[in-house]
């Protein structure tokens, strides 16, 4: 007896460049649970990695006990408390603001989510626009879909990819990001009007697959004059994710438009299980995943198979990729004698702020592994080399536009 994979979800976070990063886990819903026990199929998530698995009785292709229109979900949990404080992702709202994964096109353009081969489950990161402001810790992707990191706030009209002091260049890869998320909700939701009126019109879509657009019409409510007789101002409206019937609607991402001007991208779960989780994933196989690339299984059930002699199941590699926070150096010397601060690598350049104080002029990328590249220039002829991060360290936060984190050292010299 044997297992064979046919798809893997793997997590990366570039913080960790030794060991695996242990601060997140993928887990099955419980009805996703139900559905891998009834087809025969295995799931197990080790070092970071899920596997979905499926059983050979013998040496023959194994027989999958399961109808080729399905979804497995999967809810990304944070398992390590420093989560936070090494990655560069912040939620507005984290308990209704969820990362949305999935084997699907992209739902903002319609276009694949790959780069470099590697199957992204997440948005590509926003391609640059010099007319666009940005903000420190921003991620950006050049039109050759290199990655950028923002290391600065950046007005409107005045940002360069290639100037060194404003963004970071990266690897042709992708990261979580803003662009990633989505606003959850149950079969109910207030939100507020931008522009409070005395009657509203809600207009309930869902995605299509197949056009890759919001063009499914669910229904469409009112609140007029019957409704409001008074002719108050309405300033918040009730969302109702339900059928004339007062059942829920089918789960999936609606767009609702309110008085024709504003619109809201909604992830619809009736199950009120999501909230503690940090984002969903979705691995279809229904009309939503379009592309061959991504599907683990053909439209008419089949394998995939490994070429040339096909009697290997191919397995699909998902990958779900973070960034790191970045962090300036800071240096307070106990004494004058410490006359400079330098970086043997020539990538971290230090000013001296006065009062024995030496900071870098950007922000570096956090790592697991301490940097070993400091050197201390003391009384102006000993030179202290490869120096760890010495002394007791401090997290701190700059006031003003960027609000960087400092790793604050204190040097008994």
């Amino acid at each position: 007896m044997r297992y064979t994979p046919l798809f893997t979800i793997e997590i990366e976070h570039d913080y960790f460049s030794v060991s695996t990063p242990e601060v997140l886990r993928i887990i099955p819903t419980s009805a996703t649970r139900r559905t891998l026990r009834g087809a025969g199929l295995i799931s197990k998530f080790f070092q970071n990695k899920l596997y979905v698995l499926i059983k050979h009785l013998d040496d023959t292709m194994p027989f999958l006990q399961l109808d080729n229109d399905f979804t497995l979900q999967f809810f990304l949990e944070v398992i390590g408390p420093n989560f936070s404080n090494i990655t560069n992702y912040a939620p507005e709202d984290p308990f209704n603001i969820k990362l949305y994964f999935s084997n699907a096109v992209s739902i903002l353009d319609g276009t694949n989510k790959s780069v470099e081969n590697v199957l992204y489950l997440h948005e590509k990161l926003p391609q640059f626009n010099a007319t666009q402001a940005y903000k420190y810790n921003d991620l950006v992707r050049s039109g050759s879909d290199t990655a950028y990191e923002c290391l600065q706030k950046i007005d409107a009209n005045t940002g360069n990819l290639n100037n060194g002091s404003q963004f970071r260049q990266l690897e042709k890869v992708s990261y979580v990001s803003p662009a990633t998320t989505l606003s959850f909700t149950g079969p109910e939701k207030i939100v507020a009007l931008t522009t409070p009126a005395t009657g509203v019109t809600l207009s309930y879509n869902k995605y299509n697959p197949v056009t890759k657009d919001f063009d499914i019409e669910v229904k469409q409510t009112t609140i007029g004059p019957e409704e409001n007789p008074t002719g108050a101002i309405i300033k918040e409206v009730l969302l109702s994710f339900r059928t004339e019937e007062n059942l829920p609607l089918e789960e999936g991402i609606y767009k609702v438009i309110l008085n024709t001007t504003q619109e809201i991208v909604l992830y619809l779960r009736p199950e009120n299980d999501w909230k503690s989780y940090l984002g969903l994933i979705n691995i279809h196989n229904d009309a939503m995943a379009t592309e061959d690339q991504y599907r683990f299984l053909k439209e008419d059930g089949s394998f995939f198979t490994v070429a040339p002699a096909n009697t290997e199941i191919e397995t699909r590699n998902y990958k779900i990729r973070f960034a790191p926070a970045q962090y300036l150096l800071k240096y307070k010397c106990k004494t004058n004698k410490v006359t400079n601060i330098t970086d043997d690598d020539g990538k971290i350049v230090f000013d001296s702020l006065g009062g024995n104080i030496f900071q870098s002029q950007l922000p570096v990328r956090m790592n697991e592994k301490a940097i070993d590249t400091i050197s201390i220039a003391y009384d102006g002829s000993d030179t202290f080399q490869k120096t760890k991060v010495p002394g007791h360290r401090n997290l701190s936060i700059l006031e003003g536009d960027d609000k960087y984190i400092v790793s604050e050292t204190f040097l008994n010299l």
